[in-house]
């Protein structure tokens, strides 16, 4: 039985920011080997350009649920200890990594339009559903 929060191959958490960040693993599982992709170009340091990524994703995320609500450090609090929400995150994470490769990153444009279509679809539906454990989603207004 894991203790939450818990790092695996796939997913790790930074208790510096109380956040889950996906690996590098996560992403070949998923079909996305970025290290490869990156190998091309020597001149691209691959470990920076991968941990940036990643950081970027989890960003994202997390601004998307804090977005939602004043009562950030409860949303943390379920992140970092509700079982069922290890898997959302894990499964928007993901998503929001497919997006931001596939698409690109619409948080760097000027056009305030596009920057509302910083998180995936995908990814906010998973964010919306609802927990188990508390009957609501982690995006829920209501606090």
């Amino acid at each position: 039985m894991n203790t939450y929060p818990y790092s695996d191959e796939l997913m790790q958490w930074d208790e510096a920011s109380c956040r889950y960040y996906l690996t590098e693993k996560a992403l070949v599982n998923n079909g996305t080997d970025l290290r490869e992709m990156l190998s091309a170009n020597s001149a691209i340091n691959a470990e920076f350009i991968i941990n940036r990524v990643l950081r970027h994703v989890t960003e994202q995320v997390y601004n998307y649920i804090h977005s939602h609500t004043n009562n950030t450090e409860r949303q943390d609090k379920w992140i970092k200890s509700i079982p069922s929400l290890r898997s959302i995150i894990y499964n928007a994470l993901i998503n929001q990594a497919e997006y931001l490769l596939t698409v690109g990153d619409p948080t760097k444009t000027l056009e305030r339009d596009k920057r509302e279509m910083s998180i995936d679809i995908n990814a906010a539906h998973i964010l919306d559903s609802t927990i188990p454990e508390i009957g609501v989603p982690i995006t829920y207004q209501g606090w």
